[in-house]
């Protein structure tokens, strides 16, 4: 793959991101713009109704921007590992928890420590971001929770929410892992199509949970278009990239999506998101006129911030964003000028801690679990008296 098409892979990440923040930020000071309970009352909050009822709510899916990861994901593990030796897929295994593990389990630790000094609360705002921090908050529980909870038993974190991620992240990983050694050894024909139908199936009735069934099944679809994408015209590009938005701003009862609606139900927000996630990363990656668009710079730096952007920011929203619309709106009395710069303020302090973070813990996470990889697959090449080659 072309250094182009990797760095806009970052890009998109970063944009992803942001899409996810944006989608909290909306959820705890303009609940209206996702209306998941209740449309807005008629006659007020006429701005987020508008909204609401149009496709422009692609601009904060936080949904639809994580089946954009799940998809990238599957898209560049398999880039690395397609063409990998049996030691280098060992050691991509073997680093892959440590890689996702440490991070979280410092957001945790975090998301702990910020409880502990502070748990703010407004009459203003929602029950969403009134809610955080009230739990049984022990130094043994952020532990387990980042390190075992969140990876192989409920994958759900009071301490950090959006860490349900990472067990879909690990399983998918590991699943990509062993399509790339299928496809490399010829042994079983057409395994990635017969895993993305039982995935469905199993999902379909309910035998897994539907988000990591969709999870998954996105992962396949990057396998996918790693082994099979073409580069394609800029007009389709284009198109594939609106239709791909159009999903992404899907909402349940949202006037945009009538049609839709009534095939699917309840169920619209959720498949429309779901599908979303394939036009846009298809598009964005397949057209060299838009891949350079999210290959610039500013984009790549969003995106090498992505991950530590993704785990800081809902326990600074839950504090400091909290914290700060009380002591504006106690002075300017506007609420929707005090949640303005209430997120503003919030945002700029996420951007600095998550350069700290990514310093400090993601990057310096990376390189350790690639040494402990190392130092196990070493170890064990010396007790079995293995040639490294041969591993």
């Amino acid at each position: 793959m072309g250094s182009k098409k990797f760095l806009a892979v970052e890009g998109i990440r970063g944009v992803a991101c942001l899409m996810v923040v944006l989608s909290h930020y909306s959820l705890a000071f303009f609940p209206y713009l996702h209306s998941f309970d209740d449309k807005a009352p008629d006659g007020n909050f006429q701005i987020q109704s508008f909204i609401h009822e149009s496709p422009l709510g692609f601009f904060y899916s936080g949904t639809s921007a994580v089946f954009i990861f799940f998809v990238l994901s599957g898209f560049i593990l398999t880039e690395i590992t397609k063409q990998a030796s049996n030691r280098k897929l060992i050691e991509t295994c073997l680093k892959r928890y440590p890689r996702l593990m440490l991070p979280a389990l410092c957001s945790c630790l975090f998301a702990f420590c910020l409880y502990k000094m502070a748990q703010p609360s407004s009459e203003y705002l929602t029950s969403w971001v009134n809610g955080f921090g009230n739990m049984e908050l022990t130094l043994f529980g952020a532990l387990y929770n980042g390190t075992v909870d969140v990876f192989f038993l409920s994958g759900k974190s009071d301490f950090n929410p959006v860490l349900w991620t990472m067990k879909i992240e690990l399983l998918g990983s590991f699943l990509i892992y062993f399509l790339c050694f299928n496809y490399s050894r010829n042994l079983v024909p057409f395994l990635s199509l017969g895993a993305f139908f039982l995935i469905v199936f199993l999902t379909k009735f309910r035998l897994i949970e539907l988000e990591l069934g969709f999870g998954l099944a996105a992962f396949i679809i990057g396998y996918a278009f790693s082994r099979k994408g073409v580069e394609v015209s800029f007009s389709v590009s284009i198109s594939l990239l609106f239709v791909g938005l159009y999903f992404a701003g899907a909402h349940n009862g949202s006037w945009s999506y009538t049609g839709i609606y009534s095939l699917f139900g309840d169920y619209t927000y959720y498949y429309c998101n779901f599908v979303s996630g394939f036009f846009i990363v298809y598009a964005i990656l397949f057209n060299k006129k838009i891949n350079v668009l999210f290959s610039s710079r500013a984009m790549e730096n969003l995106g090498r911030l992505s991950f530590s952007i993704y785990l800081v920011h809902l326990p600074l929203l839950g504090i400091i964003g909290v914290a700060s619309f009380n002591i504006f709106y106690s002075y300017i009395g506007s609420y929707i000028l005090s949640a303005i710069v209430a997120s503003v303020t919030s945002m700029f302090i996420t951007y600095i801690v998550s350069e700290v973070f990514y310093e400090y813990v993601d990057n310096k996470g990376l390189r350790f679990s690639a040494a402990l990889s190392n130092l196990v697959l070493s170890y064990y090449s010396t007790t079995k008296n293995i040639k490294k080659e041969d591993v």
